[in-house]
């Protein structure tokens, strides 16, 4: 797939070439005409009929104007092809988990420090699984996405609607690129004061200013009667006394009506400008159809309802516009208000445009963040076409059962797949291994495929069938000098929390990840708190794997009913440590500890 890529970026590139090129032969076309024009301009002056003259200078107006938007049209092309190149070039980053030229946003990991599992399955922050699905360009498509990989309550039809929809998204790449190139484009054309669509949405939702009918009314009256007592003195059937009094009456109310028409133009002119910017990629979608027994095409249906199209309320957004913009013309804007209450009534219009356009633009936003966190889904699932979506069969034998189950976030050269099944009964799982042999990965692996599966996405196996559980993790446990924790204090209160969430009265069980349990103590309190751990939680509504270096504890098998041993080693051939990955049945029965500092040069 890398070589699809970069076969489609050089062909980027040879378009990029040819239209820098016609857009050189074009600016040399505009150069030409406009000095022709200034030289025929001043040479035939007088020399030709008027008419002929006058005829030739248009024609060469109306191929200078063609040349400029054809000029425009084409820098506009090159730019998204620039954006287009881009596009394909993360898309080789991801496949190849080059996290520098993965494009990263900042989501507030410390929200997320007391989250469930967040942190310790690498869910979101750099290097994450959150930075390697997400192609958003808009912030709040981001956050959907975030929100679907970090939800704890587990509804099975929303997930596999989602599923359904990342399966039909996924092979149209066409879309997806054209739909992320235009959000660039857009994105890169907001200016450093203008909304952004949240800023837009708040304005939208003001309380509605009223008090607007009794004063346009009366300033109607006076406007009609300015008119015709006008009339009247001109044509000497009035005085010009009555005139003068209607006028300032006028005047009058106009003056006190500033405040309801103040930041009119202002406020037009942003919303116009945003979505007029954002028509494009509302237009792609509303264009974009599919077959209606396609998920997709329910989905995309609030773009294509005929009376609400985003086209044709975006339409009569930019008529308003254009009225609205009156007041900002310092000549033309006082003359007509001097006549007509033009930007009062237009102010009232735009109170009626909010409560109109409001519920309208917050659906599309709304579906719109959904339809970028799908994208960003099902661009990971193109990207992993030997992934496969998890079904979710309460029926099956087992309450879990992966094959070939890998972590994503590790490169396909490295990464060392196995098969994984629990069954009801043998639920508590302690793994047991050497230093760097695969524990903790493992204990991850379970836990971000589990997190995939919840969210809709393909997981890194080649089938994983799972019933729906709450996730729980201690495996990054870190101490905090600011609340003044030691690492093993701070754990003891994690595992605290696990033991509160697995007796909480839930209909769904907790699976939770314990990685080297109480690491941070000494051999003798460590096993005894461990094994207290453990026949703790053998035989509660969940589910458990817990790792630990301390042998001993495996013979806890015969005891809990619930526990088994499963372990991981490595092997040592003319010095070198080798590590096969490979998950095993039954405690582990060899340690390397010693070992590695005696090929470090370390006395033991």
């Amino acid at each position: 797939m890398k070589k699809l890529f970069e076969h489609h970026i050089a062909r980027i590139d040879r378009k990029i070439e040819l239209y820098i090129k016609l857009s050189s032969k074009i600016s040399r076309a505009r150069l030409t005409i406009f000095i022709v024009t200034l030289l025929f301009a001043f040479l035939a002056s007088g020399r030709l009929h008027e008419l002929v003259y006058s005829a030739i200078l248009i024609a060469a107006v109306i191929v200078f104007l063609d040349l400029m938007g054809r000029h425009k049209k084409v820098e506009q092309f090159i730019e998204k092809l620039g954006f287009l190149k881009q596009v394909k070039g993360e898309q080789i980053a991801r496949l190849e988990l080059n996290w520098d030229e993965i494009p990263f946003r900042d989501i507030n990991r410390d929200k997320y420090l007391s989250h469930p599992y967040a942190q310790d399955l690498n869910i979101i922050g750099r290097r994450s699984l959150f930075q390697l699905m997400d192609t958003s360009i808009y912030e709040g498509s981001s956050k959907v996405l975030s929100a679907w990989l970090l939800n704890q309550s587990k509804d099975v039809e929303p997930i596999k609607k989602r599923q359904q929809l990342i399966q039909e998204l996924a092979p149209l790449q066409l879309f997806r690129d054209k739909l992320r190139v235009e959000a660039l484009y857009t994105k890169s054309k907001a200016g450093r004061y203008e909304w952004n669509m949240e800023q837009m949405l708040d304005w939208l939702r003001l309380p509605k200013k009223t008090g607007f009918l009794l004063p346009l009314l009366i300033m109607i009256i006076l406007s009609v009667s300015n008119i015709t007592l006008g009339i009247l003195a001109m044509i000497g059937k009035l005085s010009s006394v009555y005139v003068v009094f209607s006028f300032v009456s006028y005047l009058t109310a106009l003056k006190f009506t500033g405040d309801k028409v103040k930041g009119l133009f202002d406020a037009a002119f942003q919303m116009e400008k945003l979505l007029g910017s954002f028509s494009n990629i509302l237009s792609h979608v509303e264009r974009f159809k599919a077959s209606d027994d396609k998920e997709i095409s329910q989905f995309l249906k609030v773009y294509q309802e005929e009376k609400i199209k985003p086209s044709v309320v975006l339409k009569k957004v930019r008529r308003f516009s254009v009225a609205a913009s009156v007041q900002k013309n310092q000549v033309l804007g006082p003359l007509i208000n001097l006549v007509i209450p033009w930007d009062l009534y237009f102010s009232m219009r735009l109170e009626n445009l909010k409560e109109e356009l409001e519920p309208k633009i917050t659906k599309w936003l709304d579906k719109f963040y959904e339809l970028e966190a799908l994208n960003s889904m099902a661009n990971f699932a193109f990207l992993n076409g030997d992934y496969s979506f998890p079904t979710f069969n309460k029926d099956a034998d087992a309450l879990f059962k992966a094959e070939e189950l890998g972590h994503p976030l590790i490169p396909e050269n490295q990464k060392v797949a196995n098969d994984f099944e629990i069954h009801s009964g043998k639920d508590l799982f302690l793994i047991t291994g050497s230093n760097m042999a695969g524990k903790s990965t493992f204990l991850r692996t379970v836990g971000i495929n589990l997190v995939l599966a919840y969210s809709g996405a393909p997981a890194n196996a080649k089938s994983l069938n799972t019933g729906l559980y709450r996730i729980f993790t201690s495996i990054n446990v870190n101490d905090s000098l600011g609340d003044g924790l030691s690492h093993f204090y701070a754990e003891v209160k994690r595992l605290r929390e696990l033991l509160d969430e697995l007796n909480k009265d839930e209909d769904q069980p907790l699976f939770f990840f314990v990685d080297e349990i109480y690491k941070g103590t000494n051999n003798k309190e460590r096993y005894a708190g461990s094994a207290a751990f453990l026949r703790e939680v053998a035989g509660k509504n969940g589910i458990g794997m817990v790792s630990t270096h301390d042998l001993e504890l495996a013979d806890l098998e015969s005891e809990i009913d619930a526990l088994s041993n499963w372990h991981f080693v490595e092997s040592i051939e003319g010095g070198k440590m080798s590590f096969e990955y490979k998950l095993k049945s039954g405690p582990c029965p060899s340690t390397n500890a010693l070992e590695i500092m005696r090929m470090e040069g370390l006395p033991v």
